[in-house]
């Protein structure tokens, strides 16, 4: 299982609409296409993203020269698939997992390709309060296959990953949580070989907790910072259509084991882009109604087209 939140994940999500009113116009119509690739897209980059997380946290947790200790929810979480770890600079606290292109690995099905250099740039011990990994992406490949239709994202680029809280037994015993903080600036993102490119920036705060009494994990995302007159925010950048956009939550984002931590339960955030507003609330059900009984159906996107009246789609996980 993978911290696929966004978280998160929230891969398998291409055009599978079943609820829609009707489109306004023909120009409406084409702003809706953009908004929910542009909805995909943001899914999209926080898997790969989160994944990443989760496999640079399980690789540093399994060398013992990094200070590896306490498990934290991502390597136990986390089964090491379709890379090998190139240790031989792990003298200077750096490990790159080599992706070999051809493993297929599932929840959710992918296959990974490039590499992906891990430096322990703060802190003694990656388990410690305040010590930081340095992720590279260096051509980071991931090819998903929703519904047997595969896309492509392709990474490049530098980001930071903060152990805020340290790792301890008190996560395990269900009375402490674990909190990352997640900064990435000017990630160069290709889609779909060609298809377009974006650049990805993100502050987010990740928060995760345990039950003993369910043994579900849990996992809490929000936005970090505050950007263009927005607090909250989450990531901002430039997305495929060459529109400036910043995302900030609303409340956040939180998904758990039992529902599959890439199917959040629920969340909302919206997309500023072009101009308008785009809210996306998670964990709904075929209709868009909140689900509180049981894991989410999938998550609703919710605008005003340009000269219309509100409208929504639904779209499955």
């Amino acid at each position: 299982m993978r911290n696929q939140l966004i978280l998160l994940s929230l891969a398998a999500m291409i055009g599978l609409s079943v609820s829609c009113k009707k489109k306004e116009s023909e120009e409406s119509a084409t702003i809706d296409e953009q908004t929910k690739q542009f909805s995909d897209d943001g899914n999209r980059y926080k898997t790969a993203s989160d994944e990443a997380n989760d496999d640079a946290d399980a690789a540093v947790n399994s060398v013992v020269s990094f200070g590896r200790g306490i498990n934290s929810p991502a390597s136990t979480l986390t089964t090491p698939c379709g890379y090998t770890i190139d240790s031989s600079q792990a003298n200077q606290k750096i490990l790159t997992l080599v992706f070999d292109s051809v493993t297929f690995c599932a929840n959710p099905s992918r296959i990974r390709a490039g590499k992906i250099k891990v430096q322990l740039t703060q802190g003694n011990h990656w388990g410690v309060p305040g010590s930081v990994l340095t992720i590279t992406y260096l051509n980071y490949r991931v090819v998903y296959f929703p519904n047997n239709q595969p896309y492509h994202i392709v990474f490049n680029g530098v980001k930071t990953y903060e152990n805020v809280s340290g790792v301890s037994l008190a996560f395990w015993l269900g009375t402490a949580p674990i909190i990352y903080k997640e900064r990435a600036n000017n990630i160069q993102v290709n889609w779909n070989n060609g298809a377009g490119s974006s650049i990805w920036n993100s502050a987010r705060r990740i928060t995760w907790n345990y039950s003993p009494q369910t043994t579900d994990i849990s996992l809490s995302v929000n936005g970090d910072t505050a950007f263009g007159g927005y607090s909250t925010v989450d990531s901002w950048g430039t997305n495929r259509y060459a529109y400036d956009f910043v995302t900030y939550y609303n409340t956040p984002l939180e998904t758990n084991t039992h529902c599959w931590l890439w199917r959040p339960v629920q969340g909302e955030l919206i997309h500023h882009v072009n101009n308008n507003d785009y809210r996306l609330n998670f964990g709904v059900d075929n209709n868009g109604n909140p689900r509180s009984d049981a894991c989410g159906y999938g998550w609703k996107i919710t605008w005003t087209p340009n000269g219309g009246s509100e409208t929504f789609v639904v779209i499955s996980y």
